[in-house]
């Protein structure tokens, strides 16, 4: 690879601190191609998690404000597009000549303008993401239910867009021939983790559940594990709940269980939970996307149980305990409250991440020819 490049990355969220799937993906993938010697202009739209000094390690960053009003739920193009939309951003890419990565579908409202015609443009794909939406709709209030039906199907009409990208990237093999009804050049770059194991050592006796708990799927999803595990909840081995923004409907759940809820941890707060859990619980009912909760806790030396829609990967399934039931996640999760995990399975899955989730050499892979 030469020793020099230059590229615009737009991010949809401010991808710092990196405690949320979409945020971890962005900023180890920022941070890699930064050790890898590119030069970047990072543009950030920012709209609650503030300005971070941290990512001006990485190049040279702007923010905008992304705008929520309300008139914008009405445009043909998707809300999640529209209100990513700043002359700012277009002014600063118009500055030169680099290639543009739009990392996320959300952030391509300028990927068919005329004046960028000319550009090498990428678009990374999180998810086919009027799939995703559509799986929002469930279980959603009658406003809510509304939206995401909305967005769902102006975001199915909207993909025909990526046309005008050099590139796609997907992020599962899974998702890599829908994408090819739209651009034949498609190729798969996995979720961005960070790239550290701990040693195997000896774990805290507690089960742990961590995720956005803003976003409606992971709130059914503490529901749905509570629901299975209160038979046998207890001090001895308690249930943590950990992420951002909890709903008081969810506070008040948990406590009516005696279940801690730790709201809005610190990036620092949340890898120690997961360093030392000895269990690790998910629950999906959405099989979209990767799930990289999933991808982090497989670093640490917790035992993980998830349901079947949690990874339509078989590797990954391979390290799990899959449960096909309330009941057996249940007795799943008894037999491993006294088990710890071996040095054998946790170096097989150690080799099965650095091998096919090192962000740096996925990214070495996909710009050997930039």
């Amino acid at each position: 690879m030469p020793d020099y490049k230059s590229l615009h990355i737009i991010t949809l969220d401010v991808p710092y601190p990196a405690d949320y799937g979409g945020a971890i993906d962005i900023f180890y993938r920022i941070k890699a191609l930064s050790e890898l010697g590119f030069d970047l202009t990072i543009h950030v739209f920012e709209y609650g998690r503030g300005r971070q000094i941290e990512l001006e390690k990485f190049g040279k960053v702007f923010y905008y404000k992304r705008s929520f009003s309300f008139f914008k739920i009405f445009s043909k193009t998707p809300f999640i597009v529209k209100s990513r939309n700043s002359t700012e951003l277009l002014k600063n890419l118009l500055k030169d000549e680099f290639p543009i990565f739009y990392d996320g579908l959300h952030t391509t409202f300028f990927l068919s303008h005329p004046l960028l015609k000319n550009r090498f443009t990428y678009v990374r794909m999180h998810n086919i993401e009027h799939e995703y939406y559509s799986d929002l709709s469930k279980g959603s209030n009658i406003f809510k239910k509304f939206f995401f039906k909305l967005e769902s199907y102006k975001l199915k009409k909207y993909e025909k867009i990526l046309k005008n990208a050099n590139q796609i990237l997907a992020i599962k093999e899974e998702d890599q021939d829908h994408f090819k009804e739209f651009n034949t050049n498609v190729e798969v770059l996995s979720a961005s983790i960070p790239e550290f194991f701990d040693p195997l050592s000896e774990t805290n006796k507690f089960a742990l559940f961590h995720g956005n708990l803003s976003v409606p799927e992971n709130e059914m999803a503490v529901y749905w594990i509570l629901d299975s595990l209160k038979d046998t909840l207890s001090s001895e081995f308690p249930v943590l709940v950990a992420g951002k923004y909890p709903t008081r409907k969810l506070v008040k759940y948990c406590d009516s269980l005696n279940v801690k809820i730790l709201a809005n941890p610190t990036e620092d707060e949340l890898n120690k939970l997961i360093s030392e859990a000895h269990i690790h619980v998910f629950y999906t009912e959405s099989p979209s996307g990767v799930k990289l909760k999933l991808l982090n806790s497989l670093g640490s030396q917790g035992h993980i149980i998830v349901n079947e829609s949690m990874t339509n990967d078989q590797n990954l399934k391979n390290f799990c305990e899959v449960a096909s039931s309330k009941n057996d996640f249940l007795m799943k999760f008894e037999q491993l409250k006294g088990r710890d995990l071996s040095s054998e399975e946790f170096n097989k899955r150690k080799a099965y991440l650095i091998e096919n989730f090192s962000t740096k050499n996925n990214l070495k892979k996909l710009f050997s020819n930039f």
